[in-house]
């Protein structure tokens, strides 16, 4: 059942207030994030945590740097430090609303990483949630996708309003005299999120009304959590990882497939590549019967390579990160790799870490690493002035060390 604004705010922020802790609001202007703001302000003045705002600029409304303004003006009113996100590399090709998603989500990570902060809070609400599962009930989704968005997405996002409706927000907004601006793309029926909202009224005189959705994700959720288990479970009893590949006995391979398998393996893909959102049935069930056939492949940025039986994912090359400045005693690399500098070690304005690639060849013991060529090229290298000087998982370690910092099991139950 839905909670009000403030008890649900207070029980989803419980164990992240403090002096220690330092929290961002991602606020757009409209009515829900304007909501979250205000109790954001209030639980850190009461609380002694430090809150951040920032507003994502899209450029896609003529008035919305003026909506970002208006966020602006009100956090320098409640001394709340605020940042805009300009998003200025849309290529006006594809779906926009889910390259905006992504590209919000980017920003606001880096801006998240720049002000050390532990949490970023987004203002989805019940409605929301109602109307997320109304669609993917539309379009088929099974148990995963009917569990609805989570309150925790990651590590580093929140969703402390998923059991607020929209209408007790806006009598909050309306209580304090706190004005907000909602985009008009909310009413506008191109988009499939604004065809759910105005069907819910119709399909609530039949039943299925907004708490009823909202009661199916929670029952979907507590499913989801069940299957994700049983995948870790599989993936410890059935597969190993090697220096940041994933290699699986036949089981994986086993006909006919469950839910384990293809779970397993839509997960070990987003582990390895990086990717936020699994890739379709069809593209996993045809990379797996071309292994069945002892032919290779390559999806979402990962080798797909029959072995023993079973399968070898193998991260590939050209899709590793582009390579990163060395930063203090510790760097992370394409989205899993932690590499360690020697101690007293002090890196030149050009030592990068990047994908060791056809700098195997300065690596004379890779071979006996017993590691398949191709997966050691898409590990990490370490490289000054052009030339490689350290390659840890190539047996070339010249006291660096690098490694995996999340094991696939423990991704699993995460996600």
């Amino acid at each position: 059942m839905p909670l009000t604004p403030e008890a649900a705010f207070t029980n989803a922020l419980a164990t992240s207030s403090g002096p220690e802790a330092r929290v961002g609001v991602a606020v757009s202007g409209g009515g829900d994030s304007m909501a979250l703001l205000v109790l954001a302000i209030d639980w850190g003045r009461r609380t002694g945590t430090s809150v951040f705002a920032a507003t994502v600029d899209h450029g896609l409304r003529p008035a919305s740097a003026d909506e970002a303004q208006a966020v602006a003006a009100f956090c320098a009113a409640h001394d709340i430090p605020h940042q805009t996100l300009v998003w200025k590399d849309w290529d006006h090709k594809g779906n926009v609303q889910a390259k905006a998603r992504d590209a919000r989500r980017g920003l606001l990570r880096h801006w998240a990483q720049h002000l050390d902060l532990t949490t970023v809070l987004l203002g989805h609400t019940a409605d929301d949630q109602a109307e997320t599962v109304l669609m993917r009930l539309a379009r088929g989704s099974g148990v995963d996708g009917l569990a609805g968005m989570a309150s925790r997405p990651d590590a580093l996002f929140l969703r402390p309003l998923l059991r607020v409706t929209r209408a007790d927000l806006r009598t909050l907004l309306m209580d304090r005299g706190v004005a907000c601006q909602d985009d008009p793309s909310n009413d506008d029926l191109r988009f499939d999120r604004v065809k759910a909202r105005q069907m819910l009224p119709v399909l609530a005189e039949l039943g299925l009304s907004a708490d009823r959705l909202i009661q199916t994700a929670a029952h979907m959720e507590r499913a989801s959590a069940s299957l994700w288990q049983a995948a870790a479970a599989f993936a410890k009893a059935h597969g190993r990882s090697e220096a940041g590949d994933l290699v699986f006995d036949p089981a994986i391979l086993a006909e006919p497939w469950g839910d384990t398998e293809p779970r397993c393996l839509a997960a070990a893909l987003r582990w390895m590549g990086g990717r936020d959102y699994r890739p379709r049935f069809t593209a996993l069930s045809d990379a797996v019967q071309a292994v069945r056939r002892a032919e290779q492949r390559t999806l979402n940025g990962v080798l797909w390579i029959p072995e023993a039986g079973g399968l070898r994912l193998s991260r590939e090359l050209s899709a590793t990160q582009v390579p990163v400045y060395v930063s203090g005693e510790k760097t992370m690399w394409d989205g899993r790799w932690e590499i360690t500098a020697p101690d007293g070690y002090a890196a030149g304005p050009d030592t990068r870490i990047g994908a060791l690639g056809d700098h195997i060849t300065d690596c004379p013991d890779w071979r006996s690493v017993g590691l398949p060529r191709t997966s050691l090229m898409a590990t990490p290298g370490i490289f000054e002035q052009g030339g490689l000087i350290a390659a840890p998982i190539a047996g070339f370690g010249a006291g660096w060390t690098a490694r995996i910092v999340a094991d696939f099991p423990c991704f699993l139950l995460s996600h």
